[in-house]
């Protein structure tokens, strides 16, 4: 069975960037500062409303895309925290669901 998650994309870019802005706290790895996937629906919200909105932003955010497909270290850290918090709902509704939790993770950034 298969778990398709963490494509690398435009939305991606837009969170990670607009994290960076409103709460750079969230991506510093720290256990106190980690986001619940309810935040991130709502954080990804309003980082879609300011790409739509402003050009700088998206020029922003497509640049954190090539850095993430580039390797940066930094991107590649957000994006890696980003797809954890996923994880952990995932892994809450599974075992709601009684799925079996051995998945494995596939998407275009694997």
């Amino acid at each position: 069975r298969l778990n398709h998650v963490g494509d690398w994309g435009t939305q991606f870019g837009m969170l990670i960037t607009y994290l960076r802005e409103v709460a750079p706290e969230a991506l510093d790895g720290s256990a106190s500062a980690r986001l619940a996937v309810g935040d991130l629906v709502e954080l990804y919200k309003k980082s879609k409303k300011r790409f739509d909105e402003d050009e700088q932003f998206q020029e922003a955010a497509r640049k954190a895309v090539v850095a993430l497909q580039a390797g940066d270290p930094e991107t590649l850290a957000a994006w890696r925290l980003l797809c954890e918090a996923s994880r952990a709902e995932f892994a809450a509704i599974y075992t709601r669901l009684r799925v079996d939790p051995r998945l494995e993770e596939r998407g275009e950034s694997f």
